[in-house]
């Protein structure tokens, strides 16, 4: 018999197998990849760091500038095309990007990627984030100090309901598409990163 929590109410067509209750840990890596901005071979990639992120959007500012012009000099995360940025400082302000660019990324972010394409789709750990779960949970672990952040410890406790591969990438699409659509009508600015 299956467990009636674990199975949503409205589903794509061909779908019935219940989700799954996943921890974070076990699907998600929080990169360590910290670089010298320094380095000459990092000096036009763009900076991206949660002030150069709308809030709520998972959109970028036009305020990002080039490691260069940023004069950079302490540690920063290397990002990759498809890789997921996330604002640790104050998480009350939803601030994250599914990078469509390689880049550094500010140490008040974290860099996310699913640890195996074929259980976790990278586009659904973008759109977990938004979700009221997430949200509540990230405030909520995060105000014990004066300045809210949220530690890679309190990530890798939270668990969250996990369809499979497939009706992942279903989703993803779905949403992806609505969010176009929005996007399209609003006739929002796009920042275009120039490679």
């Amino acid at each position: 018999m299956k467990n009636e929590n674990l199975v949503p109410k409205v589903r794509f067509k061909g779908f019935s197998d219940p989700w799954e209750q996943r921890k974070w840990a076990d699907l998600i890596d929080i990169s360590t990849d910290m670089v010298d901005p320094r380095d000459v071979e990092f000096s036009e990639l763009p900076h991206v760091g949660p002030g150069n992120i709308e809030a709520f959007s998972g959109q970028l500012l036009d305020n990002v500038n080039t490691v260069e012009k940023d004069h950079l000099i302490s540690g920063k995360f290397h990002f990759y095309k498809g890789n997921i940025i996330y604002g640790k400082i104050n998480p009350q302000l939803a601030k994250y990007i599914w990078a469509d660019f390689e880049g550094l990324s500010s140490a008040d972010t974290y860099v996310l990627t699913t640890k195996s394409a074929n259980i976790l789709n990278q586009g659904f750990i973008f759109y977990l984030l938004q979700t009221r779960n997430f949200y509540k949970y990230s405030v909520s672990v995060s105000m014990r100090t004066g300045m809210p952040k949220i530690n890679r410890s309190e990530l890798d406790a939270y668990s969250f309901l996990c369809p499979q591969s497939p009706e992942q990438i279903k989703i993803v699409q779905t949403i992806k598409i609505l969010d176009d659509l929005i996007a399209a009508n609003e006739q929002v600015p796009k920042l275009v990163i120039k490679r």
